[in-house]
């Protein structure tokens, strides 16, 4: 009896951590900043990742959402967070990606992308 109890009580924690699991979004935009000065716009994001599956995409969606809702900058620094308690607690971004547009204003160009890993 007590052993069935033991496996029951391991099932619903682990099905309860699955369903919070799905229950994330994929990523969470926390803070951004925009300097501008006459002629750029540089523009900071610091981004809380939930789902690292497939990051590049995400990065990239997270791009394309930035970019049509408040227009496309200069250049584009995004840092990104494996949770928020790393970012409250002051440590660093896992990984910052910067997309610098202004070596062309085509809306086709996707900029050039530079990633660093910390």
């Amino acid at each position: 009896m007590k052993r069935k109890m033991i496996i029951l009580f391991i099932s619903v924690i682990l099905l309860s951590a699955a369903c919070y699991y799905i229950s994330l979004p994929d990523y969470v935009v926390v803070n951004s900043m925009s300097f501008s000065s006459e002629n750029t716009r540089e523009t900071e994001i610091k981004v809380v990742i939930y789902k690292y599956h497939d990051i590049d995409d995400t990065v990239k969606a997270i791009e394309q959402e930035h970019n049509r809702i408040n227009g496309t900058p200069t250049s584009l620094e995004m840092n990104l967070y494996y949770s928020r308690w790393h970012l409250r607690h002051g440590s660093g971004p896992f990984k910052t990606v910067i997309f610098n547009y202004a070596h062309n204003k085509s809306a086709d160009y996707p900029g050039e992308i530079t990633w660093h890993r910390f």
